[in-house]
């Protein structure tokens, strides 16, 4: 398609879907659980001092440590990951949903 032809069709975006909507989510059984807040108690920390330590926000912990975080940045996990010495797979598990 052409650049007129584009400027005179725009492409239109999908419809956005309420994520209780989904098909796809309502048909799960377990949920994400993140397990920073076992890995902060575990190793003596608080909140406060690993955001110190890492360089990340209060609120990429606390969503994380409180599970209310729908989206999990890359480089956030990553900065744990490397910090507490551990695998993704130490860092989350399916739990049942409630």
């Amino acid at each position: 398609m052409t650049s007129l032809a584009l400027m005179m069709n725009p492409p239109v975006p999908p419809k956005y879907t309420k994520r209780s909507d989904r098909k796809a989510v309502q048909n799960l059984k377990v949920k994400l659980r993140c397990k920073l807040q076992d890995l902060i108690d575990e190793h003596g920390l608080t909140r406060t001092a690993l955001a110190e330590a890492t360089g990340l926000t209060a609120g990429a912990i606390r969503g994380l440590c409180e599970n209310t975080a729908k989206r999990y940045d890359a480089d956030t996990i990553t900065v744990l990951c490397v910090y507490f010495n551990c695998q993704i797979s130490d860092f989350f598990e399916l739990v049942p949903k409630d």
